[in-house]
């Protein structure tokens, strides 16, 4: 949550300041005033061009400028994703191996499709009601567990301490309650986490709702984040090609053109 929130930003910023610089020329219809003598195809095409976000009446040496725009403005949040994407990929292996793994009290299923939750198989209901039932407010999971990190200095649940205070239960079952609670790997609010505890307590429907609830807030992030990510890269090559080789027949039918004419033909259009 916390990665998604530190890439967003920057990518959302990106996309509001890019799309004013934009709507100032680009989507105008009057002409501008030439910056560059260049004479290329860029200014001679038409409106049915396949571009996507230039007019033909941008110019070269304003296409350059959205590039550098995008490329360099996006490319602090675009390195945070990069980097996080091994992390995520590292949990999600992390929870795969979980099936099969440690104690369980067997008997009765929750009812949660490992297609929508991620998890390599079903809870059962004993393994997630033993956890429901601990004793221990979460005020005292925080106190007796591990202060590891900044967060858990300052109170907040953090997911080893959480473990911590319930020995001997199902590894998975554990994952799925905590991961109930927040959005977060490994973080949650104990006002937050004591409220939805109690609640799962007296209803087991309530907790399945809410951890699907929660996976789909998960995957929805990663998709928009995707989704911003593809804006700036897509933005930025259409500039790029548009600012540098705008002459280059490959970009009425990109990305077929990488085969035929060819990418190695673009050094003739520079």
């Amino acid at each position: 949550k916390n990665m998604f929130v530190r890439v967003s930003i920057p990518l959302l910023s990106m996309v509001l300041t890019a799309t004013l610089f934009m709507s100032c020329d680009a989507f105008t219809n009057r002409p501008i005033s030439p910056i560059s003598t260049t004479t290329s195809r860029l200014t001679k095409k038409t409106t049915s061009s396949s571009k996507l976000y230039l007019s033909p009446e941008f110019g070269v040496e304003n296409a350059r400028r959205l590039f550098y725009l995008w490329f360099f403005g996006a490319s602090g949040g675009g390195g945070i994703a990069v980097g996080a994407f091994p992390q995520m990929a590292k949990n999600f292996q992390e929870i795969q191996a979980l099936k099969g793994v440690g104690p369980t009290l067997g008997g009765e299923n929750v009812g949660l499709p490992p297609l929508l939750t991620g998890y390599p198989e079903d809870l059962k209901l004993a393994d997630v009601q033993k956890i429901l039932n601990n004793k221990m407010t979460v005020e005292q999971m925080v106190a007796k567990g591990p202060k590891d990190s900044f967060w858990a200095e300052r109170g907040y649940l953090r997911f080893e301490s959480f473990v911590a205070a319930n020995k001997n239960c199902n590894p998975l079952a554990l994952r799925a309650v905590f991961d109930a609670m927040t959005t977060s790997v490994s973080t949650v609010s104990p006002v937050t986490a004591q409220e939805l505890l109690d609640a799962f307590k007296d209803d087991i429907g309530l907790f399945k709702r809410t951890l699907l609830l929660s996976k789909a807030k998960g995957y929805s992030a990663i998709a928009f984040l995707l989704f911003l990510l593809g804006i700036a890269a897509a933005t930025s090559a259409d500039a790029f090609a548009s600012g540098w080789f705008p002459d280059w027949p490959g970009l009425e039918n990109f990305p077929v053109s990488l085969i035929n004419p060819g990418f190695w033909t673009i050094p003739e259009y520079w």
